[in-house]
């Protein structure tokens, strides 16, 4: 998030440091980094990676707990890898005609699936995470990803119809509720007062020890009206 202190760091990514948006290249392929200045810190590849990237999380001043996901996509077989497959059914198993016609039906619902219009992205978000703080001002975050029909990132979604990644949260925290100062105990000479204090939460009373992080009012004090 842009308001904690944590950074993407790629351990292949010869040392550079950014705060605007750039590309990393890495063998035979290309990450995008969005850079610091957005909602979120994001990290993109589009292509096969050439080799084994490492990524680390830089902590460099508050110890904020960092939020991170990651997504991946597996290759699909190709048609030599289908042929090996087949070929060796064909050898251990008698029942041919039946996975063949599996095959098929397969291969005919991935060519219905590839002709849809994938050429349409359109947000989509998960769920809020938890709030970060139990009780006063927190913050909520969820992931927002641009995606076309065909489950592939997209990069063309409407950027002003973008779903918000944060949003403030939380619920008052418990608080001391003090009452008036009661009469002097003595009507001449040193005397005491006191007052009623309660430790509430959106008006139940609670026990004292809930209130126990906070500074605690005065709840005894002297008094002297007048000298006897």
């Amino acid at each position: 998030m842009r308001s904690d202190d944590n950074f993407l760091a790629v351990k292949n990514g010869n040392y550079i440091v950014s705060a605007g948006e750039r590309d990393v290249l890495v063998k035979g392929s290309l990450l995008r980094y969005s850079g610091t200045t957005g909602q979120s810190e994001t990290l993109h590849g589009v292509k096969p990676l050439g080799e084994t990237l490492t990524i680390e999380m830089l902590c460099a001043g508050k110890l904020t707990p960092p939020r991170i996901r990651y997504s991946f996509y597996m290759p699909r077989p190709s048609k030599e890898d289908k042929a090996l497959k087949k070929e060796a059914r064909m050898t251990s198993h008698n029942s041919v005609l039946d996975e063949d016609k599996e095959d098929d039906d397969n291969d005919a619902l991935k060519a219905s699936y590839d002709k849809e219009d994938s050429s349409t992205p359109k947000w989509i978000f998960m769920n809020w995470d938890a709030c970060s703080t139990s009780c006063g001002e927190g913050v909520q975050t969820r992931a927002v990803q641009c995606l076309r029909p065909d489950g592939k990132p997209g990069l063309d979604c409407d950027a002003s119809q973008r779903p918000a990644e944060t949003r403030a949260c939380g619920k008052p925290c418990p608080q001391w509720h003090v009452g008036a100062w009661s009469s002097c105990s003595r009507s001449c000479g040193k005397g005491f007062k006191r007052r009623a204090l309660h430790c509430t939460h959106t008006e139940l009373i609670l026990q004292r020890d809930h209130c126990s992080g906070l500074r605690k009012p005065q709840e005894l004090d002297f008094c002297n009206l007048r000298e006897c």
